[in-house]
């Protein structure tokens, strides 16, 4: 095979969701013995247009997910999310709750605005949901993002069900853009999960 036709091969097999699928961080294991006693949904960073700070598609995604479990399951939302941004703009937990409100006027959830990343999304959602007395949770972000944020919260000792608020494409072996461009974040997820266990979770 020639060196044209083996990257041709490799991108056509990086276009096939179920390579990328085989390619993503492991979920952990959830052990649960009692139901979640609350839903948190994380940011997923801040986008600004003419001068305006707003949620990106996978913000909103996120937040339409998250809504939809809490309904269902009639339990609190805790968003987390402060973001990178001036002081004064808005955070990504209060942009996320003014999308939450338009969907479901009579909510009331619970904010957590000063993280700046997912381990801080994790510590200070930890101590908001310890306050309460929530110990157990569905923790609701991208399917790439769950492994770190997962880790995240278990080690702040909270118990958690992870759920993806975005799907890659199916059937697994019909080529997919979406396939294609998951593949720069599953290879940033990685690099991110090596940091973290050597900056935070040892």
């Amino acid at each position: 095979m020639g060196t044209m036709s083996f990257f041709a091969l490799l991108f056509v097999l990086a276009t096939l969701p179920g390579v990328a699928r085989r390619f993503l961080p492991p979920m952990p294991q959830a052990d649960f013995r009692e139901g979640p006693q609350a839903v948190v949904v994380l940011g997923a960073g801040l986008s600004k247009r003419e001068g305006q700070y707003l949620l990106p598609a996978a913000g909103l995604r996120r937040v339409n997910m998250a809504i939809h479990v809490a309904e269902e399951m009639q339990l609190p939302l805790l968003i987390s999310g402060g973001g990178k941004r001036p002081s004064g703009t808005p955070s990504e937990a209060e942009l996320m709750a003014a999308a939450l409100h338009a969907q479901w006027p009579e909510a009331v959830p619970w904010l957590e605005v000063e993280s700046r990343n997912t381990w801080e999304n994790a510590v200070f959602s930890a101590r908001l949901l310890q306050q309460r007395g929530v110990q157990r949770i569905v923790l609701v972000t991208d399917r790439a993002h769950l492994c770190r944020a997962t880790l995240c919260f278990q080690h702040q000792g909270i118990e958690v069900v992870p759920l993806a608020a975005s799907r890659l494409p199916s059937p697994e072996w019909m080529p997919s853009a979406g396939a294609l461009a998951m593949l720069p974040e599953i290879y940033y997820e990685w690099l991110a999960i090596l940091w973290y266990y050597a900056r935070y979770l040892r």
